[in-house]
């Protein structure tokens, strides 16, 4: 505890005994006189690429769905992917991929209360809930509801060089840290609801609008979004304090089944966090966390037309956490020490997926299905668990500032290892059924669940005669195999950084090396930032920065290969048997192919890295705040899983396998101005708070993943402009220009606050799928062409208003309206997909304080 000896409070102090003695002798009873700490800190040197957000800013900022990403869209150095302003998932739960300054958006670091919480493991995952080798996932693997957070730092450039694994930013969170008086409970509570009655849908054509009228997974036309959020935190005493939050958030959304007109199925989203933190704080030179979080998004999906297609996806994620602060004589001493697991785990209704001739009384189940169709039963992707452990350790030393000549130095240095274990694993063996033959005049096998007697009418196709059928079984499909396989890394690192002062110049001269086993290499990344300020103070200020960044290579690339042995291909005869039993496995045999088409082989390759310029200029001029600024990155050594093919005999080109390399990663330049009012404005009973923020990217990176997980080359390539491309490398064709305004009025009055978030985007011209077809390879592939969409423009506002309740007790009740004037804006899809963006929504919220 630090206390301020100003002359006031030496003044309070020497009359506070003769208060006491006073309130002896005059009172019946004593009188409890209490006084606040009053606590002097230095101002922080502002850096620049650093941007800093407390409490109140992230409970003020429009942000409906209470995550990190979703307040960054104020951020002018953060591109959001083109699905966070879609209407179709509006009520989805799931973070919103973001890229900043150009970096792929699973390149970034997150990390809470200390804890590195970015997927490590595999944060693209598959394109699809469906995929048989894994399922979608995110960047973040702890999606914790910004209700809970008290500080925010995002680094977006001319990051320190103890800052690794990512080549985006670095983005910082932490839980609330009690700062009341000693033996009270403190804390808040607060609950918000949306619905799609709240909302309205604007349609870019008529097949977008029957899409919403369908229901279906993607188009959330009817759904409804609540959340609970609750934090309690005090001090014990002098030595020990606690913190201890949890929240919940949830969104119904009903989907239509397809099996009976107006049959729902209500799905969900559920987004769960909870943890606590012990602090102990003996003097002035110790400080020591001891904490336990845990996040969980879990969801229920549902594949339409399809019974029994049930499924779920649940993240969890689980930390334990140490932080140590120690002064000594000449520096101080911080020590991180955590352990993390996360698993992603799928699983169906049914692990067996089945195609179907239709048959009257057996096969029947879809409206209106007739002789000729196919309807399926079961999932899709089958059972399965991703699991990551990693163990951490980080020590920094701090030394104080020496000074050298002219010259002062402040010393930093660190080192850390973390250890991950990954694996893969299908718990239960899941076979396709795709191939249907007639039974004839042959019974099912008892137990046999792939035989039905039901008589049909079937034609393989248009061109085909109809064929009478006694009953069907299948005959032909593919079977994945039930395996586990496990990966380790273990990366070290090391680092030294002078931060230099000399006269109107500072320099911060720094380098890290990064080992890491999966990539095999060592990784010097050299870091270096320049400041002058000409006047000796914040009034201007140049700042230029060369630095590196690398990133990471993710455990699954070193599974991939091991996941795709599972496959084989399953068959039995064209006759069905009477001699088909359990014994025998009802005639199937199971093949596994000499060569895996699809197969990913493993390979060595080098750890992805960017490299950055920077160029700002800052200047505080009376109550403004200004900066420019330009961030160029060069993205090296870029992953990518790349198709190999060979020729066959009859001179076609054939897909081999596929492997991972390193291929050129493109650039990106980044130009923004920010401006804003240091203090507040004085407008009659009201205060104002204005920042502007303007950026424009000229961005040659391509959009996309790591990996291409579709075995179909169909959806792999394109055709634009007559040459065949990869999907995945498409550039990123997104609106250039962006301009953001935030403006905050508070009442002097009346307690109310009104924060107003507006956003500009300028017109871009994207790829759209035009519907036609080119033959490819003997294939099918779509055909994208460029288009043209106009600028795009949304004011999201919240207004709050507080009731003092008691002295230490108030409720807040607040209002969030995003896309206040309904602008209709249009977009694409990353598969060329027109949608439009989300249009007004209303959200109300209470918080009760205590």
């Amino acid at each position: 505890m630090r206390f301020c000896h100003s002359p006031l409070y030496i003044a309070m102090f020497t009359a506070l005994p003769s208060a006491q003695i006073f309130a002896a002798e005059t009172s019946p009873s004593p009188i409890e006189i209490q006084m606040n700490t009053i606590v002097v800190e230095a101002d922080q040197h502002k850096e620049v690429g650093t941007a800093k957000y407390n409490q109140e800013q992230l409970k003020d900022m429009p942000n409906g769905k209470k995550s990190i990403s979703d307040f960054l869209k104020t951020h002018t150095n953060v591109q959001f992917d083109r699905d966070a302003y879609s209407s179709g998932n509006q009520a989805s739960l799931a973070p919103e991929k973001i890229s900043i300054n150009g970096a792929p958006n699973f390149a970034n670091k997150f990390t809470v209360n200390g804890v590195n919480t970015s997927n490590t493991f595999d944060p693209v995952g598959e394109s699809a809930d469906s995929n048989y080798y894994g399922a979608p996932s995110n960047s973040q693997t702890a999606n914790i509801n910004t209700d809970l957070i008290c500080e925010l730092e995002v680094i977006d450039s001319n990051a320190s060089a103890e800052h690794g694994d990512f080549q985006g930013g670095v983005i910082t969170a932490k839980t609330c840290a009690p700062k009341s008086e000693i033996g009270k409970l403190h804390g808040s509570i607060s609950y918000d609801y949306t619905n799609s009655d709240w909302s309205r849908f604007n349609y870019v054509d008529d097949a977008e609008e029957a899409d919403f009228e369908d229901q279906d997974t993607d188009h959330h036309k009817e759904y409804t979004t609540q959340g609970i959020s609750a934090n309690v935190y005090g001090r014990l005493n002098e030595e020990w304090s606690f913190n201890a939050f949890g929240a919940t958030r949830g969104s119904r959304i009903p989907v239509m089944s397809g099996l009976a007109e107006n049959d729902k199925i209500k799905t969900e989203e559920i987004n769960n966090n909870a943890g606590f933190t012990a602090y102990f704080n003996p003097n002035d030179q110790q400080a020591y966390q001891f904490g336990i979080e845990h996040y969980e998004y879990d969801k229920e999906g549902y594949y339409k037309n399809k019974i029994n297609s049930d499924y779920t996806i649940d993240t969890i994620t689980d930390t334990l956490f140490f932080n140590a602060k120690n002064k000594f004589n000449g520096f101080q001493l911080e020590q991180n020490l955590n352990y993390r697991t996360t698993e992603l785990d799928r699983r169906l209704k049914s692990n067996t997926s089945t195609i179907w001739n239709y048959a009257a009384g057996s096969k029947d189940w879809l409206p209106n299905s007739k002789d000729g169709d196919t309807l399926t039963d079961g999932g899709f992707g089958g059972n399965i668990i991703n699991q990551q452990s990693t163990l951490s350790y980080d020590l920094k030393a701090i030394f104080d500032p020496i000074k050298l000549a002219n010259t002062t130095h402040r010393f930093k240095t660190g080192a850390g290892y973390q250890h991950n274990e990954g694996s893969w694993e299908r718990p239960d063996s899941m076979s396709v059924y795709t191939t249907r033959a007639d039974l004839g005049t042959a019974s099912c096998a008892v137990g046999d669940a792939q035989c039905d007697e039901a008589d049909l009418q079937y034609r393989a196709s248009s061109t085909k005669p109809w064929e009478s059928w006694s009953g069907q079984y299948s005959r032909s499909g593919t079977f994945y195999n039930a395996g586990k396989f496990t990966a380790r890394q273990d990366q070290w690192h090391v680092f030294a950084e002078d931060d230099i002062s000399w006269n109107n110049f500072r320099a911060r001269l720094g380098l890290r090396a990064d080992y890491d086993s999966l990539a095999s290499n060592l990784n010097i990344a050299p870091r270096s930032t320049f400041e002058y300020l000409p006047f000796s103070n914040e009034s201007l200020k140049f700042t230029a920065g060369f630095n590196r960044y690398y990133g990471n290579v993710f455990l699954m690339t070193e599974l991939d290969e091991k996941a795709y042995t599972t496959y084989a291909n399953l068959s039995r005869l064209a006759t069905y048997q009477n001699s088909w039993d359990e014994s025998n496995n009802y005639g199937w045999v199971t093949t596994y192919p000499n060569s895996q088409a699809a197969a990913v082989r493993a390979t060595d390759v080098k750890t992805p890295y960017s490299d950055e310029k920077v160029f700002a200029i800052s200047s505080q001029i009376k109550n403004l705040d200004l900066n420019l600024k330009w961030v160029n990155r060069q993205f090296e050594d870029r992953i990518e899983e790349t198709r190999i093919y060979k020729t066959t005999a009859a001179g076609t080109e054939a897909l081999d396998y596929r492997t991972y390399s390193n291929v050129d990663g493109g650039h990106a330049d980044t130009y923004t101005f920010s401006m804003s009012n240091i203090n507040p404005w004085e407008i009659g009973q009201t205060q104002h708070k204005l920042g502007l923020g303007l950026s424009y990217i000229d961005n040659e990176t391509t959009r996309g993943s790591y990996k291409d997980m579709d075995s179909d080359s169909r959806n792999a390539y394109v055709s634009l402009n007559g040459s065949i491309v990869p999907k995945s490398q498409l550039p990123v064709k997104d609106a250039p220009f962006t301009a953001r305004l935030n403006w905050e009025m508070k009442g002097t009055a009346l307690p109310f606050t009104l924060h107003n978030f507006l956003n500009f985007r300028s017109a871009s011209t994207n790829y759209v799928a035009t519907g036609d077809k080119v033959s490819w390879n003997g294939e099918n592939i779509s055909v994208m062409e460029e288009q043209d969409f106009s600028s795009k423009f949304t004011w999201d506002t919240r207004a709050t208003y507080d009731w003092k309740i008691t002295p230490q007790q108030s409720m807040t009740f607040g209002l969030t309206v995003s896309n206040l004037f309904n602008k209709h804006n249009k977009n694409a899809t990353d598969n060329g997909k027109l949608y439009s963006e989300e249009g007004r929504r209303f959200i109300a919220d209470v918080t009760y304080k205590f």
